[in-house]
Order: structure tokens, then sequence, then C-alpha cells
């Protein structure tokens, strides 16, 4: 496995976008992207929604930075795009998840071939995950089905 670069090298970083997965058309073709609209998690009328669900996740964090501060992120100044789904290459929070998993009787290097840090940024928080993959569905339902469906793809 490559090591990570050093934070000062240029390329410490690299991003690839994957909008063209990650984002749902919005039914609005005028919206810029400049402001979010806030979701009634209890909300029951039909809209336009979009879920994302990841394939063998090993590690989730889920919170701060938010879009004033994302600029102080560990990964700012390398690619980082506000909004944006995007894909960490040479991540180092997953070669020190890797690092941490060697010392296992059971460890097999190859099994973190396939492995991704993705970073989804939004307006009020930031997600990232290392998993293998992600699918993204579209959706026309209201927030709490959708959210009844997650939780039972959760316990199955």
């Amino acid at each position: 496995m490559r090591r990570p670069a050093l934070g000062h090298t240029r390329c410490a970083a690299r991003w690839r976008r994957r909008k063209s997965r990650a984002r749902a058309r919005t039914d609005d073709p005028s919206w810029d992207g400049t402001y979010a609209t806030v979701k009634d998690p209890a909300g029951e009328h039909a809209e336009s929604l979009a879920l994302v669900e990841f394939r063998r996740c090993i590690s989730a964090k889920l919170g701060a930075p938010n879009d004033e501060v994302f600029h102080g992120h560990a990964l700012a100044g390398k690619g980082l795009d506000a909004y944006s789904a995007q894909l960490v290459r040479r991540s180092r929070w997953l070669a020190e998840l890797q690092k941490t998993n060697s010392v296992h009787p059971a460890y097999r290097a190859e099994s973190w071939q396939n492995r991704n840090h993705y970073v989804f940024w939004f307006h009020d928080s930031t997600f990232e995950c290392i998993a293998e993959s992600f699918t993204v569905e579209r959706h026309a339902c209201s927030m709490s089905a959708l959210l009844g469906e997650a939780c039972r793809r959760l316990v199955r």
C-alpha cells in the first residue's frame, strides 16, 4: 500500500467528483447551489428525495464542519468542493484504520484494497465514511417514509 502523502505535499489528497452518481436531480432547474432547503423529517408530503446506501461501511463520521467553516477541515485546500460528494485519494484516515487493524491475527492487506474514503459536504454538517462503494436511489415520497425505509434496511 502506498503511504499517504505528507500534508505539505501539493497532491496530499486527490479528489474525484461523484456528482453524476451522488446528486439527485433537483425539481427546481434554477437552483444554483447557494442555499439549502431544510426538510422536515416528520413531513408527510411527497417530494423528490435521494437515498444513499454505502456498501461494506467500516467507519463513519457525521457532524462538523458546516459550510461556514469547512475551510478549516484537514482536507481544505486540496480540492475541497462544497455541497458535493467526493472521493479522497490516498486518505490518511483510511491508512490509519488499516494500520490499526493490521495487528489482528486474521488481518489481510488485500481486504483493504477496495476501501474508499467518501466525503459528503452539506450545509450544516459533513459526512465521511470508509466503504467499498455506494449507490444512490431517487425516491418520490415523504421524508418520513424514506426514513422508515432507511431504518428497515439498517436492521435487515
